[in-house]
């Protein structure tokens, strides 16, 4: 389905109405969906475990800047294609000088969007609510893409509205995170429990991760004969007489949950050693761009 002809302000105006741009978590609704446009191979619309409901990116440094942020604890939201208010952007606009984008055919004012707004958390509370929660907005852009000074321009339009805002403006580009970081989430994400899905096996997403963890706190510490994480698994499924593949299901799901510790930089994490169960996780993997 190809995207509106012609953006009116009658349009704009109906897509406010429709509650584009608006909401949280499950009920937010992006400004723009992938299916209104031609797709050029790289928009995807990704499930999200944390979210449920269908992530939209138009690019695949998108997706990425995605699958690392809802793979992190503190995760809380990740509003994507979100709209900025024009009058705002227009101001800003004219403040610096820069030309404001406009809609081919009709020149109406574009309604700017930011590739993602990300909500983290801080502790959380006795009701078991996050508190301290902490907005920021993310342009993504493929490096070269920043040597150009269109490019330049719009995003300190953009850096500037989120200053206007009060919250931080950051740029993600194929430079802000490993390639295998993201290899690797994708492995244990391709495991996870499906809306809907039964349990195959007693106690797949229950006990038996308690019971996977309980093994591996009680294990002997050896480096030298410390099975990889595939080993390990294999030799699970035959001790506890389970189908071959349950084993690493169990683990992926900790290491999901944060509960196992593991080299998430590492080129072929299934090849990694089995590690003891994690006290906490390092969240500093990625590099934000000026």
């Amino acid at each position: 389905m190809a995207g509106p002809q012609k953006w009116t302000e009658d349009l704009i105006a109906q897509r406010v109405k429709d509650g584009r741009g608006q909401g949280e978590g499950e009920n937010y609704s992006p400004w723009l969906f992938v299916q209104e446009f031609s797709s050029k191979g790289t928009q995807t619309r990704i499930p999200s475990v944390k979210l449920k409901r269908t992530i939209h990116t138009f690019s695949y440094l998108e997706r990425w800047l995605f699958l690392y942020t809802e793979f992190q604890q503190n995760f809380f939201d990740f509003q994507e294609q979100f709209p900025m208010e024009r009058a705002v952007t227009l101001g800003v606009a004219k403040t610096l000088g820069i030309r404001h984008s406009r809609y081919p055919v009709t020149q109406v004012p574009v309604v700017m969007t930011m590739d993602a707004v990300v909500t983290t958390k801080g502790a959380t509370g006795p009701d078991g609510k996050a508190v301290g929660l902490s907005v920021a907005a993310w342009d993504v852009k493929p490096a070269r893409q920043l040597l150009k000074p269109r490019v330049v321009a719009k995003l300190s339009l953009h850096k500037a509205y989120c200053a206007h805002r009060g919250i931080p403006h950051y740029i993600f580009t194929e430079n802000s995170i490993s390639r295998d970081v993201i290899r690797n989430i994708d492995w244990i994400r391709m495991s996870l429990p499906k809306d809907g899905e039964l349990g195959v096996v007693p106690g797949l997403f229950t006990w038996r991760p308690e019971q996977m963890l309980e093994e591996l706190a009680t294990r002997r510490s050896n480096p030298r004969s410390t099975p990889s994480i595939t080993d390990f698994c294999a030799q699970y499924d035959v001790a506890n007489k389970l189908e071959r593949g349950t084993g690493i299901r169990i683990l992926k799901q900790l290491l999901w949950d944060h509960r196992v510790q593991v080299n998430m930089n590492a080129k072929w994490i299934e090849r990694e050693p089995i590690a003891r169960p994690a006290a906490g996780w390092n969240t500093g993997l990625l590099r934000k761009a000026a």
